[in-house]
């Protein structure tokens, strides 16, 4: 696998080695993947207000299904949340970690709306402090953002391109987490390629707030949209390094 110069300037800048050429046997296991053929036991907790996670395309990927309308104060989810390793750990990440997460999406039906939103991965704290998440993939109308969300609750698109539907595409996010945003910072991938996250290649954050941090994978809407809504996730991982979790 050959990497690209972007790639490489940003590996090393983040203390990694990659090797021109380098395959997958030579890539380190990652730290946690979710593996289809243990099921939804891969993830610390699955999230059904309302809605089903199916294992799908002959046992390669999950597909995160709903369709309901809002019930009450619950807003309508399908998503599963946190990673648990196969001696059934919950994997967190807290004040000092270094982790980088990588997978594959695929969204259709999606059904959004211009002023409204709908997250499909999202990173979440928990525990005492705990508020907005301070990171959320979301499709809004026809876009796909990146949202950084500070802990005075100020919002900042990081990111974002015209919406993809009905295809895969693939996703690496390496966060540093810390409470002070002097600290913390992110780092964003897309297809391969590295991304400028508001004209900068690491973007500084607060990424905890809380306890610990997990994150989520699904289908998380404001309250005016309706309708079905699938998302399809793949080769789900979390690792060290870019090279542990990206696309192989």
């Amino acid at each position: 696998m050959q990497w690209s110069q972007p790639v490489r300037a940003l590996a090393a800048a983040a203390l990694l080695v990659v090797v021109p050429g380098a395959t997958a046997a030579d890539v380190a296991d990652p730290v946690w993947s979710a593996d289809p053929g243990r099921g939804t036991s891969v993830f610390e907790g699955v999230e059904t207000k309302p809605g089903s996670v199916d294992v799908v395309e002959g046992g390669t990927a999950y597909r995160l299904r709903t369709s309901g309308r809002k019930q009450g104060s619950e807003r309508v989810r399908v998503e599963t949340r946190g990673h648990r390793t196969p001696d059934g750990a919950a994997l967190r990440f807290t004040e000092g970690d270094t982790y980088y997460v990588g997978w594959r999406s695929k969204w259709g039906p999606l059904p959004t709306k211009d002023g409204d939103w709908v997250v499909l991965w999202q990173l979440k704290d928990y525990g005492s402090g705990a508020a907005t998440p301070p990171l959320s993939l979301r499709a809004r109308g026809d876009r796909l953002d990146l949202e950084y969300t500070d802990p005075a609750m100020r919002t900042t698109k990081l990111w974002d391109v015209p919406l993809p539907r009905d295809r895969w595409n693939d996703f690496v996010v390496g966060i540093h987490f810390s409470h002070d945003p002097g600290q913390g910072w992110v780092r964003f991938w897309y297809d391969g390629q590295p991304q400028h996250l508001a004209g900068k290649d690491q973007y500084p954050a607060a990424t905890v707030r809380a306890d610990f941090v997990t994150d989520k994978w699904g289908v998380y809407r404001s309250d005016g949209i309706t309708g079905p809504a699938t998302a399809y996730l793949a080769d789900a991982r979390v690792g060290r390094s870019y090279t542990e979790v990206a696309a192989r």
